[in-house]
């Protein structure tokens, strides 16, 4: 929890654990994309070594290039995903949030920890708004835990909280249909 001496804005505190979460975040996102990908680049292959059983279905004289589409398309989005940089931007995040802790467990003066945390914040990228939603949502809501900052402590009001639910399913749903798409395209084929 932030303090008045270690933080005098109120601000490293929450930045460094809203920044943990990012690089959590990111982290995860690498992982998971590397696995989606090598999961259809095994389907992919399946479908290749296989594709004489669908001979004589109507897909048969097309598996060739059904093939080549859904390998331009692994290589697409190998290229989108690496394009994302999720791993450099868990790394960034991890190196920001390190950063401000060490800043906050300084001996520094009021006015040179202001100065080092914004040259801090200059060096690296910047958290997402649901970032921060998320860790307040976490605080006040499920750990019941007070948040201060140099204004007074955050808030967090049910419409806001619900508001932050709907954007989080809504991130959750756009991401399991943009991971299943692959999925149920190549679904489809081989029910063909």
């Amino acid at each position: 929890m932030a303090d008045n001496i270690n933080d005098p804005l109120g601000n490293i505190w929450i930045t460094s654990r809203v920044r943990m979460d990012a690089h959590a975040k990111f982290t995860r996102l690498d992982r998971f994309t590397h696995i989606s990908l090598t999961t259809y680049s095994v389907a992919l292959l399946g479908f290749s070594v296989f594709q004489h059983h669908l001979e004589n279905t109507r897909l048969g004289p097309y598996t060739s290039e059904v093939s080549i589409v859904l390998s331009a398309s692994i290589l697409y989005a190998s290229l989108v995903v690496w394009g994302l940089r999720f791993g450099d931007k868990s790394r960034d995040h991890r190196d920001c949030y390190l950063a401000l802790q060490k800043l906050y467990d300084s001996e520094m003066e009021t006015s040179e920890k202001k100065i080092a945390y914004q040259d801090i914040l200059d060096r690296y990228p910047n958290h997402s708004a649901l970032d921060y939603e998320r860790f307040i949502f976490r605080k006040v809501w499920i750990e019941k835990s007070p948040i201060e900052t140099a204004r007074g402590p955050v808030q967090m009001s049910f419409a806001r909280a619900v508001k932050y639910i709907v954007l989080e399913l809504l991130v959750w749903i756009i991401g399991a249909i943009i991971f299943l798409i692959p999925a149920i395209a190549i679904a489809v084929i081989y029910a063909l």
